[in-house]
């Protein structure tokens, strides 16, 4: 009887390959973000063929990466004008939490995997060195800027400053950190993405792992949906 595991996948359960087209696309973003991801990783080769459990997991982390990009470039948007888009500034913050905490679980499985022995992660490998140093400090760094978020939605200034000058220090540290994670994974994740999608025929558990993702989207929009609720103290004075 074959067992199931947290990425919601039959570990028996082998991927099938891709279209030509499919393939092609693939190949295009490995020519494409490879120099890039290059910069931070360093000349790698390709990654060694990971068992059915470890494969759904990185396609769940990738697959949540991705959402998560697009959330945060809305988010980022909204700094050009915070004062007209503070709203929409609180709104796509509170809708980020649950992607991060899915993203954070299926990080931390492979973490916990690698680290307790499991032979399928052991096998797999690790990330490059750069990405496993910078991985506590970006998870610090994401859950310090969004805690942060929350307080000053919450509260707004009235725990003092400090909470305001905290948010920006978060933000200056995460941004740095984010933008050496991403590249680092340029290569890698829209690849995982990719096979997720087109695939024939799929690594099983992929309708669980879409449920997954899909299920943290909709617990960030009812977040997001309690700013229209709860009338924030927080405003941005001039100058900020």
């Amino acid at each position: 009887m074959p067992r199931l595991n947290v990425t919601g996948m039959d570990e028996m359960d082998e991927p099938g390959g891709l279209s030509p087209a499919a393939s092609e696309a693939e190949a295009l973003i490995r020519s494409w973000a490879r120099p890039f991801a290059e910069l931070v990783t360093g000349p790698h080769s390709l990654p060694r063929r990971a068992a059915a459990a470890v494969e759904a997991n990185a396609r769940l982390t990738a697959t949540t990466g991705v959402v998560l990009l697009v959330l945060l470039a809305v988010e980022g948007a909204t700094l050009l004008s915070i004062r007209r888009l503070l709203p929409v500034h609180l709104a796509i913050g509170l809708m980020l939490v649950p992607p991060v905490l899915l993203k954070l679980a299926s990080t931390g499985r492979r973490f916990a995997g690698y680290y307790l022995g499991d032979p399928r992660y052991r096998e797999a490998g690790p990330p490059p060195i750069p990405l496993r140093l910078i991985g506590p400090l970006v998870v610090l760094s994401t859950v310090g800027l969004l805690g942060t978020g929350i307080e000053l939605w919450l509260f707004g200034t009235r725990l003092g400053e400090i909470w305001l000058t905290a948010h920006k220090a978060a933000f200056v540290l995460w941004f740095g950190l984010m933008a050496i994670h991403v590249v680092g994974h340029l290569e890698q994740a829209p690849t995982l993405v990719l096979r997720d999608i087109a695939e024939r025929p799929s690594l099983s558990g992929r309708a669980r792992r879409r449920a997954w993702v899909a299920a943290s989207v909709l617990m960030g929009a009812v977040l997001a949906a309690g700013t229209l609720v709860w009338q924030t103290p927080f405003v941005v004075a001039l100058g900020h």
